[in-house]
């Protein structure tokens, strides 16, 4: 018989980090120290993170497969509300193919279930494996590889200063205070936090005015060459920025890099960074037809899955819905879970929504769970959803009403990675 259960024991944690080493071998290096620096890291977080815990699939004695899950906090639409996180689904190589994963993220569903959340999100292995699970795409990153000299060049970077471990509690002000203003951002946890300043790798650089940090950069250096230690890339893994000054401040730091840096690695989710940036170029000299010159690459990661769809919409009784005059009745599929997989009707007056539990409707809307956890997350549109054909309606003519109703004025953005 199966079971998923809370890992509790050290010994339960090393038959975790084993296969974990297995499944992420592009990952892991498969080494003892990586076995136990793992091992550590694990056990530490059991003890001492409580918005982390890990599971496991257990038949018998044998552990099947795990996963870590997170409880996190997402602004939604300057709303805070909680956020269920997954991360490390990994399969012992023995019993691939059994159906392991699903097990292990139909008990996922059911943690935050029971706790009343009614979102959660993931980074997925195979996007289409969790696409057929429920998941919607969420925002876009856009990874730019770019020369220093082509991030603009402003008048002064006297603001700027290196951070240490000292400053852990002023970096966190500067990333909340983004946070709670920014559509899709993650609260920023105290582990997280840690991680930063324990690489001895990273490096971070910040803009101060009178002791309040505007905004930060965390970055790296990448070796180019073995035979030439000249040549060497800065990898960006953090940066924010509160205002246009601070923006500038930090660019004009990377634009003074030009002499010991070829490109610089920045990945975004900004779709209108090429706006701010000079020469987008990768470097590649690749032309898309007929003149498009490759600039960056585009990639899927994090994804949204709405897992109580009554629950999402009661949430959003304060949200406004753009002046909206409309009921209609919204029909979900969700072959998972059973209590989406059904109508629901929205009456919305004056852009605010009631849940109703029968009325009459001027419009019926069918669409997928996972299109729907997209659309309401703000990171596609209604029409853009009805012209690819993913969301279907009763009456065409309420097509731009429909669009109207669910339009949002910012994409999410998250700069979380778990």
């Amino acid at each position: 018989m199966r079971i998923v259960k809370k890992l509790m024991q050290e010994e339960e944690i090393i038959k975790y980090v084993n296969i974990v080493m297995a499944a992420y071998p592009g990952v892991v290096e498969a080494s003892q120290q990586t076995k136990e620096r793992l091992r550590s890291v694990f056990t530490h977080n059991m003890s001492n993170e409580p918005s982390i815990n890990y599971y496991g699939l257990w038949e018998d004695n044998d552990l099947l497969g795990c996963m870590r899950v997170h409880d996190f906090e997402m602004n939604f639409f300057s709303k805070i509300i909680p956020v269920g996180g997954v991360g490390q689904v990994a399969v012992d190589l023995l019993h691939k193919k059994e159906r392991v994963a699903k097990e292990l993220i139909d008990y996922f569903y059911q943690i935050f279930l029971q706790k009343n959340v009614h979102i959660v999100a993931l980074y997925p292995f195979r996007p289409d494996f969790y696409k057929k699970m429920g998941f919607g795409y969420g925002p876009t990153m856009h990874q730019y590889l770019i020369e220093p000299s082509s991030f603009p060049k402003g008048p002064t970077k006297q603001h700027l200063k290196y951070l240490n471990a000292q400053h852990q509690h002023q970096l966190a002000a500067c990333y909340n205070r983004i946070a709670r203003k920014r559509h899709g951002m993650f609260i920023k946890t105290a582990s997280e936090l840690s991680a930063i300043f324990n690489n001895p790798q990273n490096y971070i650089i910040a803009v101060d005015k009178d002791g309040l940090i505007e905004g930060y950069i965390v970055f790296a250096f990448k070796k180019q060459s073995d035979s030439n230690f000249m040549r060497n890339n800065i990898v960006i893994k953090e940066f924010l920025y509160e205002t246009p000054d601070a923006l500038l401040e930090l660019s004009t730091f990377l634009n003074s890099q030009a002499d010991q840096v070829q490109r610089i690695e920045w990945n975004t989710q900004d779709d209108h960074m090429h706006f701010f940036l000079g020469d987008v170029r990768n470097g590649s000299d690749h032309l898309i037809p007929s003149v498009y010159h490759a600039s960056s690459v585009a990639g899927i990661g994090l994804m949204y899955r709405i897992i109580n769809v009554k629950g999402f919409f009661q949430e959003l009784k304060a949200h406004h819905f753009n002046n909206s005059d409309l009921t209609v009745k919204l029909t979900v599929s969700d072959s998972l879970i059973a209590e989406n997989n059904q109508s629901f009707m929205l009456k919305v007056v004056d852009g605010y929504l009631e849940l109703l539990e029968n009325d009459s409707y001027d419009v019926e809307m069918l669409i997928d769970i996972a299109e729907l956890s997209s659309m309401l997350m703000g990171v596609v549109t209604m029409q853009e959803l009805f012209m690819l054909g993913k969301v279907k309606i009763s009456d065409n003519e309420y097509l731009q009403a429909l669009h109207k109703l669910f339009y949002v004025y910012e994409k999410p953005t998250c700069v979380t990675a778990f």
